[in-house]
């Protein structure tokens, strides 16, 4: 990312002015364009991550938009998928196309942000949505996974918090779980 160059810059026009550049700098080349470019869409690549590993790290590296960019990485700490959980064809242009939808919300709002994250194929493959199906008669039920990692790691925890983001307890002094398995159902249906 940075340079001294760029560090020495930053500090001198001060971090609301670095901000408000950071936020008006316009998005590079996209993953799925990069790979492109680079002649990854061949035949022989069709269950190849083959490349995305270059094009991520081209833009953490020397991207301008570099605040833009610790966000997506950031981001992808929590909205984890990996190409290790694909098993269609192109998991290279699906994790290129998920991380790209990272870089698009990186800015916005999370409502907007968790609803692109939860259409993308990529994450349905990651957490099996994908081929889940609605309950029957005969006994299926939905895929709870995807249901459950909403409420666990991207939104609002196991248990609830106080203000001062302490744990809440019952009169027993037990944490109160913020959802139950009724909820995780529910919430499987839906999805």
């Amino acid at each position: 990312g940075a340079d001294r160059a760029d560090i020495d810059r930053a500090a001198a026009m001060g971090v609301n002015a670095w901000l408000d550049e950071q936020f008006a700098t316009p998005r590079t080349q996209s993953h799925v364009e990069w790979l492109r470019a680079q002649g990854v869409e061949v035949f022989d690549n069709r269950f190849s991550s083959h490349q995305i590993d270059y094009s991520l790290w081209r833009k953490f590296l020397s991207s301008p938009d570099q605040l833009r960019q610790r966000m997506v990485y950031a981001l992808s700490q929590i909205f984890v998928v990996s190409t290790d959980a694909m098993d269609g064809y192109w998991p290279q242009f699906s994790l290129a196309s998920y991380v790209d939808i990272l870089e698009t919300h990186a800015f916005g709002n999370f409502r907007n942000l968790l609803e692109a994250v939860t259409l993308s194929p990529a994450m349905g493959d990651y957490l099996s949505m994908r081929g889940s199906r609605k309950a029957d008669a005969q006994g299926r039920q939905p895929d709870e996974n995807y249901a459950r990692e909403v409420m666990q790691l991207f939104t609002i925890g196991l248990v609830e918090l106080n203000l001062d983001g302490s744990v809440r307890t019952n009169v027993q002094g037990n944490p109160i779980p913020t959802y139950d398995q009724a909820v995780i159902e529910g919430f499987a249906h839906v999805y």
